[in-house]
């Protein structure tokens, strides 16, 4: 009786190369890119350094947080775009701030279990593209005019018009980055994770120096060269760089800053996560095809 793939004994995934986007503010140099466009960076660069034919990709496994509407499986956006195989899967998971991670976590699984031999595997986000909602009542409101057969007549337009009404009812949303269940933001949950673990505010003012330091100093000696993909503006100029780190910063000058998501709290917009726009992919093999196809591993 043949063996089939998925009874091979395991084989070991490796990772070949990475890029990523330089990562910036939000609402900043990359307000023009979408997600997609923003994968379609990371993963267009990854194939020319890699110089990997087309045809020997598998599947693109994609993360993301804010998902378009209009295209959510935005893995399969990128493999669309940068013309891979139609023979190559593509799917897109999401889990909040891990979901790159769990992207890789999903491709080198697949790897492992012989489903596959090459995976590209990273995430996007661009925090500038979030869609605005209309009210449920806007949607509830217009969805039968809408759906129903033949054109509205102006007293119809008139009926619709008055079930709007105030307009401060009808007005669009501005997106809350707050947890569904418990309706905190990130910042609010921090603020008690930091209570409860006696994680002090000095603490993580010095962390987030050092951070921001050692970034800065890994900027000025090229150390991220290898990894950054540089990025064109409509306007001509390039990206190259981080533009969210603060080499100059001191623990003096964050101490000044007040306290945001808490009136007696820790966190401030020094020390916390800022909101950002990139994307970055890594390419995923096992290690039997990479070493058929010449690939020394980063990592396993």
């Amino acid at each position: 009786m043949p063996v089939s793939k998925q009874d091979q004994p395991r084989q070991r995934a490796v990772i070949v190369t990475g890029v990523r986007t330089p990562f910036v503010k939000a609402f900043a140099e990359y307000l023009p890119f979408d997600t997609i466009a923003l994968g379609n960076a990371a993963v267009s660069e990854l194939l020319q350094r890699s110089e990997l034919s087309r045809k020997e990709i598998d599947a693109v496994v994609w993360g993301g947080v804010i998902l378009p509407s209009a295209a959510p499986n935005v893995g399969r956006e990128i493999a669309l775009d940068l013309g891979l195989p139609p023979s190559a899967e593509a799917m897109t998971c999401t889990r909040a701030c891990a979901s790159g991670l769990q992207a890789i976590t999903l491709a080198v699984a697949a790897v492992e279990r012989g489903e596959a031999d090459v995976v590209i595997a990273g995430g996007s986000d661009s925090t500038s593209n979030a869609e605005i909602k209309l009210p449920q009542k806007v949607v509830r409101t217009l969805g039968p005019l809408m759906m129903g057969k033949g054109k509205a007549t102006p007293r119809d337009l008139l009926a619709v018009a008055s079930q709007l009404m105030p307009i401060t009812e009808i007005l669009p949303r501005i997106p809350k980055i707050a947890e569904r269940t418990t309706g905190e933001l990130m910042g609010e949950s921090c603020e008690k994770m930091a209570a409860r673990n006696e994680i002090s505010r000095q603490a993580q003012d010095e962390f987030a120096v050092r951070s921001h330091h050692r970034a800065a100093a890994a900027i000025a000696s090229g150390r991220f060269r290898d990894e950054v993909a540089p990025i064109e503006l409509p306007s001509g100029k390039w990206v190259h760089d981080d533009t969210i780190v603060r080499g100059d910063t001191s623990v003096e000058q964050m101490a000044k800053l007040r306290p945001v998501f808490a009136k007696n709290g820790s966190l401030t917009a020094a020390n916390s996560s800022a909101l950002t726009d990139g994307a970055a992919a890594v390419l995923i093999m096992s290690e039997e095809k990479a070493k058929a196809l010449g690939y020394k591993p980063l990592a396993r």
